[in-house]
């Protein structure tokens, strides 16, 4: 019989990977790094939508300073911070998502470049506006199926993927009504060309990278781990149903009958896409022990494989700390009350923190923070 209760340490498991990921650390932070941001759509949009491809640090990434007035210390480069396999997914599925197949088949098929295109534009002004009905369908069943007590925590894993869908479907359809009024201006040529050349391009490249993203990471971004898989496959589906029951059925095929050709190029995306989530909740419930419930009594995830800090970065550390740089560094603190200190020093692409212990023990030890979190639980501003 299942327990109608959640297993100790249920909610402590919600704190780690795969529910919580620590921030990768940004090489820019601030207003600086929003400028740039809104400067570079594909920037931009990474930052709302989550990655285009798994984090991974480069040697640059993985350079930090000792110490105050130290030379630069090369530390070790992380181990990749999402599961290599679950990661091969999510190519595919943005492209089976985007319409690849469709595009291919309608291109032998009808002999017409301008049809597929077309269609492909329909199908992601469709996917937009279903965003927040394939969240809706894959969060309320996360939060039904929750363990007591911890529905309130899966809730908030599921807010900011719903948010962000039904936000980005009202912009897109403020884009629409815009567009469709537009028409019936006459705005000054030199004006239009002007506005036209000047955020056309961005706009262009930041439409698609949001498709791209949206058809990758399906909104989970930040949320809870089974949310990219269980959403996607509604949002590919409600698409196809849409384009097919508001588009072709009403303008393209009134009263006719489809081909099999066109039925493979409507309906081979979505079940590619289908696949390969069912893939992915496999993958999280057996590698993770991710389950619908919660997190599998007795499983927990295994720990990324991040080497030690070398003893002579820890001294440099405790010579710094010694004659009171520490106090200008910031401060934060775990769920056992211990302080840590965010040294200016990296170590394996991460954040080196510094525990305030009589002694360090395999919890509490410099360690890069993503390593902290994973052993002392979510690191709170002090």
């Amino acid at each position: 019989m299942r327990p109608s209760t959640a297993p100790p340490g249920a909610a402590d498991a919600y704190d780690r990977p795969p529910y919580r990921v620590a921030p990768a650390p940004a090489r820019l932070s601030g207003p600086g790094a929003w400028a740039i941001d809104v400067l570079l759509p594909w920037r931009l949009a990474r930052r709302i939508y989550g990655p285009f491809a798994m984090f991974r640090f480069s040697a640059a990434d993985a350079v930090g300073l000792g110490g105050f007035g130290q030379p630069p210390v090369a530390a070790a480069l992380v181990e990749p911070a999402a599961d290599p396999l679950i990661e091969r997914l999510l190519l595919p599925r943005a492209l089976l998502g985007l319409g690849v197949l469709a595009f291919v088949i309608g291109l032998f098929t009808d002999g017409d470049l301008f049809g597929p295109v077309e269609q492909g534009f329909t199908e992601a002004v469709l996917m937009l506006a279903t965003g927040p009905v394939a969240l809706l369908l894959a969060c309320a069943p996360l939060v039904a199926l929750a363990r007591p007590g911890t529905r309130g925590t899966v809730a908030r894993l599921c807010a900011r993927p719903f948010l962000t869908a039904l936000i980005t479907t009202l912009f897109c359809g403020l884009f629409v009504l815009w567009a469709i009024h537009g028409y019936d201006y006459e705005p000054d040529s030199a004006t239009w060309l002007l506005l036209l050349v000047v955020f056309g391009p961005w706009l262009t490249v930041f439409f698609g990278s949001v498709l791209f993203l949206i058809h990758r990471n399906a909104f989970g971004v930040g949320g809870h781990p089974l949310v990219r898989p269980l959403a996607s496959v509604p949002l590919v589906w409600l698409t196809a149903l849409a384009h097919y029951s508001l588009i072709d059925a009403v303008e393209a095929l009134p009263g006719a009958h489809p081909t099999s050709s066109y039925w493979a190029a409507l309906f081979a995306g979505p079940a590619g896409v289908t696949v390969t989530a069912v893939v992915e909740v496999v993958l999280l419930r057996r590698r993770h022990g991710v389950g619908f419930r919660g997190p599998l009594p007795g499983r927990r995830p295994p720990p990324p494989r991040v080497s030690a800090v070398p003893a002579a970065l820890v001294e440099q550390l405790r010579a710094d700390v010694a004659r009171g740089a520490a106090a200008y560094w910031p401060h934060w603190t775990d769920r056992d009350g211990v302080v840590w200190a965010a040294t200016p020093a990296t170590h394996a692409g991460g954040q080196v923190m510094w525990p305030y212990v009589p002694t360090f023990t395999a919890q509490h030890r410099p360690t890069p923070r993503s390593e902290a979190e994973r052993t002392a639980g979510p690191l709170r501003p002090r």
